[in-house]
């Protein structure tokens, strides 16, 4: 086995690992009293899910909920998405981007179906904020003008 094949392994695991970790950790998880719910989906695979955000008094994010399935590539994203967004209000949420999740992830992803799931979660909870009037950018113009 070369040492890329080791190292495209290695990254493929870490993907699994977050993906289970949302499956036990976070799926499910509900927001008491959710100040957003929205919900956004990639139709090219099936993937979907729900967000819920409860805000404090200065447009911070507290705590975080989701709720759908979805691929491992976007279950892990949300994995990752849910600690970064933490804390964080409209402007901080506008410097996340679906290209720095995929760097965390460690792997590389060619396929436009698969960018799609990548940013479900980050278009997800942009667009809840959105929706409740922040001024909060889309992740990927093209991925927002298809979900709409």
């Amino acid at each position: 086995m070369s040492t890329e094949t080791s190292r495209d392994d290695m990254d493929m695991e870490y993907v699994l690992e977050l993906a289970a970790a949302f499956d036990k950790q976070a799926r499910g998880h509900v927001v008491a009293n959710p100040d957003v719910v929205f919900e956004d989906s990639n139709p090219l695979c099936g993937d979907k899910f729900k967000v819920q955000l409860k805000l404090g008094a200065q447009g911070e994010i507290e705590d975080v909920g989701f709720t759908g399935r979805g691929c491992a590539i976007s279950r892990a994203t949300a994995m990752l998405l849910m600690d970064e967004i933490q804390g964080r209000d409209a402007e901080g949420i506008n410097q996340l981007t679906r290209d720095a999740l995929i760097e965390d992830l460690g792997i590389e992803i060619n396929s436009a179906v698969r960018l799609k799931c990548a940013g479900l979660a980050l278009r997800t909870v942009k667009g809840g904020l959105q929706q409740k009037g922040f001024k909060v950018n889309p992740p990927e113009e093209e991925d927002w003008a298809e979900a709409n």
